[in-house]
């Protein structure tokens, strides 16, 4: 009697799309920084940005417009962790939003390298239904702001509009 094998290939959808895209955002134009007692170089700060992509997204055929940040960032010395979220909108208005979390290596309060993790939370209008994950990096840049390389996957999901809802 001879094995039979089934073999299953699975795929990503026509529509799962793989992007790499650079950012640059600039020095925080809102930025509040509390001191946390509990140890020396311990500060928690706020921030919003508002960046300009160099080499833009482009979400279901419509390319990226600037995004805004917002962020918290929880410094202990020479390593801090970043969480936050940022809004952006394409050629035709629509808008993304993704959540980020990742790291820091701090120098003198400064961050000189960043890496972590971000997901698409949604979008509106052609983007309802966006969906995807991956990675960024960033370094300083000469003018005091920061460069991103980000890096991922996304996909629509039509289903999960409420236009497409029973």
């Amino acid at each position: 009697m001879k094995p039979a094998v089934l073999l299953l290939l699975f795929t990503l959808p026509a529509y799962a799309q793989h992007f790499s895209a650079r950012s640059v955002c600039p020095v925080s134009q809102i930025h509040q920084t509390l001191t946390v007692p509990d140890s020396p170089e311990h500060t928690v700060s706020l921030d919003q940005r508002q960046c300009h992509w160099l080499q833009p997204l482009e979400l279901a055929g419509q390319r990226t417009s600037d995004y805004t940040t917002y962020g918290v960032d929880d410094v202990h010395a020479a390593t801090a962790h970043d969480h936050g979220y940022a809004t952006g909108s394409t050629s035709t208005s629509a808008q993304y939003f993704l959540e980020y979390d990742g790291g820091s290596e701090m120098n003198h309060g400064a961050p000189v390298r960043l890496s972590g993790t971000w997901k698409f939370t949604g979008g509106t209008a052609s983007l309802c239904g966006l969906t995807g994950s991956g990675t960024y990096r960033a370094q300083p840049n000469a003018e005091g702001g920061m460069e991103f390389l980000m890096e991922g996957n996304y996909e629509i999901i039509r289903d999960a509009c409420p236009a497409n809802k029973p």
